[in-house]
């Protein structure tokens, strides 16, 4: 497989043409839990991922191919907002093949950057997505349907998700400040199917057991963008007049499986002062990139399997990390 790709360095699919509109949203957002819709009147964060499933990439495999995709790392930096109704002209490009030896052995990881402009070719959004090809490992352990949290542990730690701190939106922002932290839940197969129904994302590792285990993993294996959905959707929602979320930046280090508990939390590291007043110059002011930003380091974590139940963070393993970045208008 990493031969037949390597032929498709460089290579690009076909422009294509859309318009988002409310109704497509309104159906996405039902992919995710409640808490976790932002409003309709503005298109999700990570939404423009779901234009993946639209169009033909031919340097992945098919569902007939002995190797299987699973997502490696997601970053979203957007130039402006995308509006409702606007035409929309988007392509993938295969930017880079690499190889990288992990548990199963020597993995293909490609690098795709999705470009997103409008009708006068002015870029909105530039995407890149790392995408790992997984060969079958040689053996596998015995499998088993049972989801991997004993049911007494499931008890004690509902499915409901809860908030314990998240921005007023009033303080001021500072080195350190807490923007979201939150528990999102436990994984379950409703949950995954809700996702793929939503983006149209019908992995099967997402989605059947079975071949989850088929490839080493330890079972269904939750969307990573279901995950940075739901905290890009709160992120969204933390947005004021005068401060827009422009960038999501997300390293996917384990999978998070059926039955995991989901922490996440996201912390101001820095503010910086505007592009427009390091240069001294007067660059296009409708780039996001010309005004102050607040950067903060994002963090997913999910409780240890088989731990005994406790709060301590000791207890938890990092599941994804990566970053989020707001500008000030």
């Amino acid at each position: 497989m990493n031969m037949m790709n390597s032929k498709w360095l460089g290579a690009s699919t076909p422009t294509q043409r859309t318009i988002i509109t409310r109704t497509q949203i309104e159906s996405f957002l039902q992919g995710f839990p409640p808490l976790f819709r932002c409003e309709a009147s503005r298109i999700p964060f990570t939404y423009p991922i779901v234009l993946w499933q639209s169009i033909y990439v031919p340097w992945l495999p098919s569902e007939h191919d002995a190797n299987m995709i699973i997502h490696g790392q997601q970053s979203f930096h957007y130039i402006r907002d995308i509006q409702y109704n606007e035409e929309l002209f988007y392509q993938i490009h295969l930017s880079n093949i690499r190889k990288k030896k992990g548990s199963q052995g020597v993995m293909c990881l490609l690098d795709c950057d999705m470009i997103l402009t409008n009708s006068q070719a002015h870029p909105i959004l530039h995407a890149n997505t790392t995408l790992l090809l997984l060969d079958k490992p040689e053996s596998i352990a015995p499998f088993s349907l049972e989801v991997p949290h004993p049911t007494s542990k499931s008890l004690l730690l509902p499915d409901l998700p809860e908030l314990y701190d998240i921005w007023n939106q009033r303080s001021l922002l500072l080195p350190g400040s807490t923007l979201i932290d939150v528990c999102l839940g436990t994984i379950t197969g409703d949950k995954l199917h809700a996702y793929a129904k939503a983006s149209r994302d019908n992995n099967t590792i997402h989605l059947d057991a079975q071949k989850a285990h088929e490839f080493g993993l330890p079972g269904r294996v939750a969307h990573g963008m279901l995950i940075l959905g739901m905290i890009g959707n709160m992120l969204q929602g933390l947005q004021t007049e005068n401060m827009k979320l422009s960038g999501l930046q997300c390293r996917f280090h384990a999978p998070i499986v059926e039955g995991d508990i989901v922490y996440a939390k996201v912390n101001v590291q820095s503010v910086a002062e505007s592009q427009l007043a390091r240069n001294m110059k007067s660059p296009d002011e409708s780039s996001l990139e010309n005004y102050p930003s607040i950067h903060c380091s994002l963090e997913v974590f999910i409780d240890q399997r088989n731990a005994s139940l406790s709060f301590n963070s000791e207890n938890k393993t990092l599941a994804y990390s990566g970053s989020a970045r707001y500008v000030r208008v």
